[in-house]
């Protein structure tokens, strides 16, 4: 049972248990200089991507599954991005990939849709937003005597 530094071949990985762990910075260093962070035998970083690949790549992970609430979770060096939620393709607010060349993606929870259907997806949204605001109980002053 592995715990602890292991000088592998082209990498230095750290164990807990037989899997890949470290929670003072990265499980895994590459001879490149990509470095990735695992906890319990995942992917797991916090805040930070978990994922720095030499090139500058970045990949965001929580519990071994890509995910960032804030950004994309995948950006690469020559400009293309992904955002994914729970290890699902998803976005609210526009493409959940853009590609370096401009082309795009639109997801929600792993479905893909044309640009047409996200729009009118998107439309409904708001309408529901904008009538559930509407459909609020407004606050009933008191009346006081004079």
């Amino acid at each position: 049972m592995k715990n602890g530094r292991y000088e592998e071949e082209r990498t230095i990985c750290w164990y807990l248990n037989d899997q890949l762990h470290r929670e003072d910075g990265p499980a895994v260093e590459w001879e490149d200089g990509t470095r990735q962070w695992w906890i319990n035998g995942k992917r797991h970083r916090e805040g930070s991507p978990a994922i720095e690949h030499a090139n500058g790549t970045k990949q965001w992970w929580i519990n071994g599954e890509r995910h960032r609430e804030d950004g994309p979770a995948v950006e690469r060096v020559n400009g293309s991005k992904q955002w994914w939620i729970n290890g699902k393709y998803h976005r609210e607010d526009g493409p959940a990939v853009e590609y370096a060349d401009g082309s795009k993606d639109w997801y929600l929870n792993d479905i893909e849709l044309s640009e047409e259907e996200f729009n009118q997806w998107l439309m409904k949204k708001k309408l529901n937003e904008k009538l559930n605001e509407q459909l609020k109980p407004k606050p009933t002053q008191k009346r006081s005597k004079i």
